[in-house]
C-alpha cells in the first residue's frame, strides 16, 4: 500500500512521489529541515491569505486512498486503489486531540490516526473493502502489487470511497467527542502534509466491508451522530435485495446488525485494551473521568450486559464476553510502552549507581554489581522465548530486621509497573512459581534463609537460569511456552544462607552496615532512560569471568557449612607444600572424621557432596588422580 505525495511548484508543474504507509508514518513524525509544516500552521493561525501563502510556498499534498501516476498532460490517474478513506475531526485543543486519537484506536478498522496539517484536527485513516471481496483483488499482470490494493477503475473507486466514508462516519461518530467533518469525498480526497511526533499506526487493521447497496433504515437502530443525522442510514448490506424472501438471510442480517449495535454501544461507553503481559482485557468506563484501567472480571461483564440491555440491545453475557475477550480489542504492552516512553530522555548522570549507594555496605563491588544486574532486569523484560539465557544474578541483601530491605526492593519498580512486583512466592507450588516468572517483573525472595538447601540446590538453581517457562493456562488444553520476564532479588536476616557452593556465583551477597535510605523515591524516568541507553549501546548486562570470580570469593562468608565441613576445619588445615602435609581423598578424610567424632555427630553426607564442600574451601589445594580427587591437608594436633 502506497500513499501519493503531490507537489505543484510555483510554475504549477506537478511533481509526484509515493511512499509506503510505514514510510509515510515515519515521515510525519518530524518536520522538514526548513520547518514547512510549522510555518504553514502559523500562517493558518492568522486565518487569512492561506491560498496566497500556498502559492508562494508550495507544500506536499497527501492522497491516501490510492497510488497515482501522471499521464502525458500531468493529470493524476489512479494506478492502484488502497482501500482507505480519511475521516477528519477538527476544531480540537490538545486534550481533545489525544482523546480522539485514543478513541480511534478502539476500533480495529483504524489504519492510522495522527494530528493533521493545522495542528487542530485529527485525521483517521480507515480501511475499507468490497463486502463481497474482503480479500483485495490484485491484477494478474502486476504480481508485485501489494495485497492491500484493489483492481478498480476511478469511477468504482470514487463510489467505494463515498460509501465507505459514510459507513465509517456511522461507525466512528458514536465514540468521538466532536462531530466528524462533512466534506466532498472521492478517491482524490487529500490533505496537506501533517505533523505528529506520535502517530498511531496499526498495519493489521481490518477492512470495513462496503457493499454499494443501501440498507433500509430500521428506526430502532438509529444512532445520533452528533449533528442530528441518522448514522445507520449509511449502513449497507450485500445480499438483502437479492434474496428478500430468504429467512436465513434475514436472520443473518439481524444477527449482524445486533452485533454491530453491541460493539458500537460498548465502544461508546467504555475503552478496552488487552494487556499482553497479564493476559486479560482491561477497561475504563467513560462515565468516570479519573478511572484507572481495571481488569474485566465476571462481575464487570454482567454489569456491562445490563447496561447494553437497558440501552435497548438484545444481548446476553456471552455476547458481551465474546467481543470483550476477542482479538478485536487493541493490544497493550505496559512494559514496552513504559520503557520506550523513557527512550532518549537520559540526562547523562549515573542514576543507577546513585540508587545503589542508598544501600550502605562495605562491599566495594556493590555499585557495579547492582548496575549490571539492573541492566539485566530491564533486558529480561524485553526478551522473547527464543532467548538462550535469563537474568541469572540475584542481589541478596543481608541485615537485621527493620532496615528497609523489602521497601527498597519494591521501590525498584515505578508505579506504572508496580503490578509486576511480588514478595509472596511459594516455592513449594512449582506451577505458581513458573506462572509468576512469566507475568511478574521482579520477584523478591523474602526471608531467603527459609528456603531449604535442597530447594536452593535444585529447583531454585534451575529456574534462575531459565529464559522461558512452559505452563498450561487455567482451563487450557496444552502446555505453552512463555518468555520469562521476572528477575529475582532476595532479602534475609541471616548471613550463612548460601547452601549450594556451585550456585553461589548467581547471588550478589551484600551485608548492610545500616538501614537503607528509602525516604526519597528514585527518579524512575532517569533510571530507566539510563538503562535503555546503556542497553542500546550494548553495555554488558551479565557478569564476565573476572566479576564472577569476585562474586564467588565474596560469597564464601555467606555459605552454609555442614557439620562435616566444620569438623574438617577443626581437625585439618590446608597447606601449600607436601613437606607440610599429605594428599588425602575425600572418602579418607570423611572416614577419619567419623572415627574421631563419631557417626552420630555427623549428619548423613555422601562422599561426593563432601568432596564438593572441600573444593569450595579457600586455600585447599586439589589434584586429580586416575581414580579420584585428592586434597593437600595437614592434621591439627589434638
Amino acid at each position: 500500500m502506497k500513499v501519493t505525495l503531490v507537489l505543484r511548484n510555483k510554475k504549477n508543474a506537478l511533481k509526484l512521489s509515493t511512499k509506503s504507509m510505514e514510510s509515510f508514518i515515519e515521515r510525519i513524525k518530524t518536520d522538514t529541515k526548513n520547518g514547512a509544516v510549522a510555518r504553514r500552521r502559523q500562517q493558518l493561525s492568522y486565518d487569512k491569505y492561506i491560498e496566497g501563502y500556498d502559492s508562494q510556498y508550495p507544500s506536499h499534498v497527501v492522497y491516501p486512498s490510492a497510488e497515482f501516476k501522471k499521464d502525458d498532460n500531468d493529470n493524476l490517474c489512479i494506478k492502484h486503489f488502497n482501500g482507505v478513506v480519511a475521516l477528519t475531526v477538527d476544531g480540537l485543543d490538545e486534550q481533545e486531540i489525544e482523546a480522539v486519537k485514543r478513541a480511534a484506536q478502539i476500533l480495529h478498522y483504524t489504519l492510522a490516526a495522527f494530528v493533521g496539517p493545522s495542528g487542530h484536527e485529527v485525521i483517521i485513516l480507515v480501511r475499507i473493502a468490497k463486502a463481497d471481496s474482503v480479500t483485495p483483488k490484485v491484477p494478474n499482470d502486476t504480481p508485485e502489487v501489494s495485497k492491500d490494493t484493489f483492481e478498480v477503475n476511478e469511477e468504482e473507486a470514487d463510489a467505494l470511497c463515498l460509501e465507505g466514508h459514510h459507513l465509517a462516519v456511522a461507525v466512528y461518530q458514536g465514540i468521538m467527542p466532536k462531530p466528524i467533518s462533512k466534506e466532498p469525498i472521492s478517491v482524490k480526497s487529500h490533505f496537506h502534509m501533517p505533523l505528529d511526533p506520535a502517530p498511531y499506526y496499526n498495519p493489521k487493521a481490518v477492512a470495513l466491508p462496503v457493499s454499494g447497496k443501501p440498507m433500509p433504515v430500521d428506526p430502532s437502530l438509529a444512532m445520533d451522530c452528533g449533528d442530528g443525522s441518522d448514522a445507520h442510514s449509511y449502513l449497507t448490506t450485500t445480499d438483502q435485495q437479492n434474496s428478500p424472501h430468504d429467512p436465513m438471510d434475514k436472520t443473518s442480517q439481524e444477527v449482524s446488525r445486533n452485533a454491530q449495535r453491541l460493539m458500537d454501544f460498548l465502544n461508546a461507553h467504555y475503552q478496552f485494551r488487552y494487556n499482553t503481559i497479564m493476559g486479560y482485557t482491561e477497561y475504563k468506563d467513560n462515565s468516570y473521568q479519573y478511572m484507572d484501567w481495571t481488569p474485566v472480571d465476571d462481575r464487570t461483564l454482567k454489569g456491562m450486559t445490563m447496561k447494553v440491555r437497558l440501552g435497548g440491545i438484545d444481548a446476553r453475557d456471552n455476547d458481551v464476553r465474546r467481543y470483550v475477550q476477542s482479538n478485536m480489542i487493541r493490544l497493550y504492552n505496559p512494559i514496552g510502552d513504559y520503557l520506550w516512553d523513557q527512550y532518549n530522555k537520559w540526562d547523562g548522570k549515573d542514576h543507577i549507581r546513585k540508587l545503589a549507594r542508598t544501600v550502605p555496605t562495605n562491599n566495594p563491588y556493590w555499585e557495579d554489581w547492582f548496575y549490571t544486574w539492573f541492566l539485566g532486569m530491564v533486558r529480561q523484560w524485553q526478551v522473547s522465548s527464543l532467548a538462550k539465557y535469563g537474568n541469572q544474578a540475584v542481589p541478596l541483601l543481608i541485615s537485621e530486621q527493620g532496615w528497609n530491605k523489602t521497601t527498597f526492593c519494591e521501590q525498584l519498580l515505578p508505579p506504572e509497573l508496580r503490578f509486576g512486583y511480588t514478595g509472596n512466592l511459594q516455592m513449594g507450588d512449582k506451577r505458581q512459581v513458573l506462572q509468576q516468572m512469566a507475568q511478574m517483573l521482579l520477584i523478591n525472595l523474602d526471608e531467603f534463609n527459609q528456603i531449604s538447601p535442597q530447594t536452593q540446590q535444585g529447583f531454585l538453581k534451575n529456574i534462575i537460569t531459565l529464559s522461558s517457562v512452559k505452563i498450561k493456562r487455567p482451563y487450557g488444553r496444552h502446555v505453552e511456552d512463555f518468555p520469562r520476564r521476572a528477575s529475582f532479588i532476595a532479602t534475609t536476616n541471616q548471613a550463612d544462607v548460601l547452601a549450594d557452593p556451585s550456585g553461589s556465583r548467581r547471588f550478589l551477597g551484600v551485608e548492610l552496615t545500616g538501614p537503607i535510605n528509602v525516604s526519597t523515591p528514585p527518579n524512575y524516568e532517569q533510571l530507566y532512560a539510563q538503562a535503555m541507553r546503556a542497553l542500546h549501546q550494548h553495555e554488558p548486562y551479565y557478569f564476565g569471568p573476572e566479576a564472577t570470580q569476585q562474586i564467588i570469593e565474596s560469597n564464601r562468608r555467606f555459605s552454609v557449612r555442614s557439620a562435616a565441613e566444620l569438623f574438617f576445619l577443626d581437625y585439618f588445615e590446608p597447606v601449600n607444600s607436601e613437606a607440610d602435609g599429605k594428599w588425602m581423598t575425600a572418602s579418607a578424610i570423611l572416614a577419619y572424621l567419623k572415627d574421631e567424632v563419631g557417626i552420630s555427630l555427623l549428619k548423613p553426607v555422601s562422599v561426593v557432596t563432601f568432596g564438593r564442600k572441600l573444593s569450595g574451601i579457600k586455600g585447599l589445594t586439589k589434584r586429580e588422580t586416575k581414580s579420584s580427587s585428592e586434597y593437600l591437608v595437614k592434621q591439627k594436633a589434638h
